[in-house]
């Protein structure tokens, strides 16, 4: 379905989608073939193993269950995820997406491959990601640890 909501123009590839729970919040972004990734927890990346999820309601209960160890029933993710450029439901998205009931171009695509190949692209940025923040942490100078009294007679507190 989020596929669907790419194709109609409705989000757009790489727009930031959140939910919140329990005083957490948790984002991701879309791709172009409507594939979850980029996941965040309060700011924080996480969830860099599973590369992508396919449908809305495996985020929410990979991100509930796994996380936060929560294990909720009637957790609507299509009511409770917003997307973050309109700050609108997910529901009410796809809803409209339901009444135009047509396809640009009049075909829908089951594209298996294409999801396939858009995983393996999710993971390669998700590398690259990791491997600029490796090198970020190797070129920031680390802290002078030395007290600022070196005087090994003073007694400290």
């Amino acid at each position: 379905m989020l596929q669907r909501l790419v194709q109609h123009g409705v989000v757009h590839a790489n727009d930031a989608i959140s939910f919140r729970f329990k005083g957490h919040m948790f984002a991701a972004r879309i791709s172009p073939a409507g594939l979850l990734s980029h996941c965040t927890w309060n700011d924080n990346p996480v969830l860099q193993e599973k590369v992508a999820f396919a449908t809305l309601t495996d985020w929410c209960d990979t991100c509930i269950q796994e996380l936060l160890n929560e294990y909720v029933t009637r957790f609507s993710s299509w009511k409770r995820v917003r997307h973050v450029p309109t700050n609108t439901p997910l529901a009410q998205l796809r809803e409209k997406v339901r009444d135009a009931a047509v396809i640009p171009g009049g075909e829908s695509c089951s594209c298996a491959g294409l999801l396939c190949e858009q995983r393996k692209v999710l993971a390669l940025q998700m590398q690259v990601r990791d491997l600029r923040q490796q090198l970020e942490d190797k070129s920031t100078p680390k802290p002078d640890t030395a007290m600022a009294d070196d005087n090994p007679f003073r007694l400290q507190f």
